[in-house]
């Protein structure tokens, strides 16, 4: 089985640039359940930056982490 991963949108804090990142749901559920530090990275056509998720970002993070697992124990039930 391989990783699972989860899309959630991020927008460039220099240009404001939106795109889709993609990133192992692992890890990020890990991160937001232990409080530690969410490092988040823009590739935008004009802009590489990386920072470190403001709490706005993580909830937002959180709902599509939700949505993810939701969609998939839904899908497993009817399969």
């Amino acid at each position: 089985m391989g990783k699972s991963t989860i899309s959630f949108p991020v927008t460039c804090p220099c240009c404001g640039q939106e795109y889709l990142a993609v990133s192992n749901r692992n890890m990020i559920v890990h991160a937001l359940a232990t409080e530690r530090p969410l490092t988040l990275s823009s590739i935008c056509a004009h802009h590489r930056v990386m920072w470190v998720a403001n709490e706005i970002e993580r909830y937002q993070i959180q709902e599509y982490a939700d949505l993810f697992w939701s969609k998939r124990s839904r899908a497993r039930r009817y399969a």
